[in-house]
C-alpha cells in the first residue's frame, strides 16, 4: 500500500517539533516540514522561541533523516498551493495566538488535493467553550477556531479535531491556580506529548472526521498531579483552589496578555460541567497502547524549567 504523506506546518515549536519526531519514530508516513518564508512576525504562546541558528540545525538534521522540506510564503497562496502538492495530510502545529495563519493553509490545501486537514485545536473542545456565558480572550479565540473547522468542511477537506485538555508547563507557577476542589479528574497533555499523540491519532481510522479528545500525558485530578510533584521536589506545592467567581475575578483584574488567555481557560473551566470541554480520553479507548511520558520524569527534565523559563520571561 502506498504511504501517505504528512506535512508539519509550523514544525519548531514544541507540539511541531515533537511531531515530526514521532512521525519519524513511527515510520508510517512520509514526512515534509512546510517552513515559513516571508515578513510576518512569528508568534508564539509562551513568548519562548528557537533561536534562528537552532532551527537551521533541526532543519538539518531532519533533512538527513528522510524529511522533505518545502517552503512558501503563507500569505501567498500561489506558493503555498505547489509546495502543498502531494500532501495528504496536513497538521497545523500553529501556537494559540496565530489561529488566523491557517485560513490560507485551507484555501491552498483544497487546491493542492490535500486529503485532511489538522488544525491546531490541541486544547478544549472548542464547540463547546465557544458557548460559554462568560466571553473572555480565550473564548473568542475558541469561537475563531470553531470558524477555522468550518472552513475546513466547507472546504471539502477531511478533518481531524485533537483537543488536548490542559498543557501542565503552562500551570505551576505558585501560587498553582488550581480550577475547582482539585478533585475532577482532567486530561492532561505537554506540548511535547500532544505532538507524539498526533501520527498516532492519524493512522487510526476512527479519526477521519472526528472530533478525538485526548489526555496524551495523564488522565487525573489537579490534586494528583500536584502530589506527584511535591514528591519529585521534596517540598509542598503552594495550592490555591479557585471557584467560578474566583477564576472570573482574577481574569478582569489581569492585565492584557497570555496570563490573561491562562486565566480565561480557568474561566471556562469552571463553568463547565464535568465531562465537557477537558475530560475526555479519547487515546484511552482506542489508543490504549500509547504512553505519555511518565510525570515524574517530566516534572524533573521539562516542566520545572520550561515554568523556571516562564517565569523568568515574565520578569
Amino acid at each position: 500500500m502506498t504511504r501517505k504523506t504528512v506535512t508539519v506546518f509550523s514544525a519548531t515549536g514544541v507540539a511541531g517539533s515533537a511531531c515530526v519526531e514521532e512521525l519519524l519514530a513511527q515510520d508510517l508516513f512520509n514526512v515534509r516540514v512546510l517552513l515559513r518564508e516571508g515578513n510576518l512576525r512569528e508568534k508564539s504562546s509562551s513568548g519562548l522561541m528557537l533561536t534562528t541558528e537552532e532551527k537551521q540545525k533541526k532543519w538539518a538534521d531532519w533533512q538527513e533523516r528522510g524529511v522533505e522540506l518545502r517552503s512558501a510564503d503563507i500569505n501567498n497562496v500561489e506558493e503555498l498551493v505547489p509546495a502543498l502538492e502531494g500532501t495528504d495530510y496536513l497538521v497545523s502545529c500553529v501556537p494559540l495566538y496565530a489561529t488566523e495563519s491557517q485560513y490560507p493553509l485551507i484555501y491552498a490545501a483544497r487546491a493542492a488535493g490535500v486529503e485532511r486537514f489538522v488544525p491546531s485545536e490541541f486544547g478544549f473542545i472548542y464547540e463547546w467553550e465557544s458557548r460559554q456565558p462568560t466571553l473572555t480572550v480565550h473564548s473568542r479565540i475558541a469561537r475563531q477556531k470553531v470558524f477555522i473547522q468550518r472552513m475546513i468542511e466547507m472546504a471539502g477537506l477531511d478533518y481531524t479535531i485533537i483537543p488536548a485538555g490542559l498543557w501542565p508547563e503552562y500551570y505551576m507557577q505558585e501560587p498553582v491556580g488550581i480550577m475547582g476542589d482539585g478533585d475532577q479528574k482532567f486530561s492532561w497533555s505537554t506540548g511535547k506529548d500532544v505532538g507524539r499523540i498526533i501520527p498516532h491519532v492519524l493512522a487510526h481510522p476512527a479519526s477521519r472526521n472526528a472530533i478525538c479528545p485526548v489526555a496524551a500525558t495523564a488522565y487525573c485530578s489537579w490534586n494528583e498531579l500536584l502530589d506527584v510533584r511535591e514528591r519529585v521536589l521534596g517540598r509542598a506545592v503552594e495550592r490555591k483552589y479557585m471557584n467560578g467567581a474566583e477564576w472570573k475575578a482574577a481574569y478582569n483584574a489581569a492585565p492584557d496578555g497570555p496570563m490573561k488567555t491562562i486565566l480565561g481557560i480557568g474561566v471556562a473551566a469552571t463553568e463547565q460541567p464535568e465531562g465537557m470541554p477537558l475530560w475526555a480520553n479519547w487515546n484511552g479507548l482506542y489508543l490504549p497502547e500509547f504512553k505519555g511520558t511518565p510525570l515524574e520524569e517530566l516534572f524533573v527534565d521539562y516542566i520545572e524549567p520550561f515554568t523556571a523559563a516562564l517565569q523568568s520571561s515574565a520578569n
